[in-house]
């Protein structure tokens, strides 16, 4: 760590890079880490102990809950909120009014071919869609889409794509995330998906310089 890059904030311990850039609203919490090269919009606040990594981009109106991680580049759209302790992994896009709970993790693929000079670099970007929502302590494979509108179970093991929009998904009958249902227009849990939503990209500049071996 380069303390020469961060400043201290004694009134909350937290240590949050110079070249820091936020909108209008920004908060934070006791000891909280923001690295070099992190950018967050208006009205986002951050809980105790959360870690933003160097290449974390954030939009508008976005609630990051006590010790949350970002472990590298990863783009969190408008209306998001992430619940305590999740971690979202470098090589995530995280879509408009999406809800991740508590105690989620997901997997990058950055460093798979580490010690093995035989295995082919690559780096898959993960994404969860428009308004989907995580259930607490759900587990996502590097490069699995979820589609915008879905609803993740407690507990689930998201190896495969999601791809049905408006699915309920949880491990059953496999110990993996497989469809059981579809949500209608006439439930309460039902999100309506706008026609024209484009659903976030990684710029193209940090694409080069944090995943030069990405994939879609």
């Amino acid at each position: 760590m380069d303390y020469d890059a961060y400043t201290s904030d004694p009134s909350s311990g937290s240590f949050i890079a110079r070249d820091f850039v936020h909108g209008t609203g920004f908060e934070h919490g006791l000891q909280c880490i923001i690295d070099p090269d992190v950018v967050v919009g208006d009205d986002v606040r951050l809980g105790h102990r959360v870690h933003l990594a160097s290449g974390t981009r954030v939009l508008n109106d976005v609630e990051i809950a006590d010790d949350c991680v970002t472990t590298g580049v990863a783009l969190l759209g408008n209306h998001v909120r992430v619940r305590t302790g999740s971690c979202i992994s470098k090589s995530v896009v995280i879509d408009d009014w999406c809800f991740v709970a508590a105690g989620i993790m997901s997997s990058h693929t950055k460093n798979v071919d580490h010690g093995r000079p035989r295995a082919p670099k690559r780096q898959l970007i993960t994404r969860f869609g428009y308004g989907s929502i995580i259930g607490s302590r759900t587990n996502t494979s590097a490069g699995v889409t979820i589609a915008p509108g879905s609803t993740v179970g407690y507990g689930s093991a998201v190896v495969f794509d999601l791809e049905t929009p408006h699915g309920i998904y949880y491990n059953n009958p496999n110990p993996w995330a497989t469809l059981q249902s579809v949500l209608q227009p006439d439930n309460p849990f039902y999100i309506e998906i706008p026609a024209d939503y484009v659903p976030h990209e990684f710029d193209g500049e940090l694409l080069r310089k944090y995943l030069p071996h990405a994939r879609p």
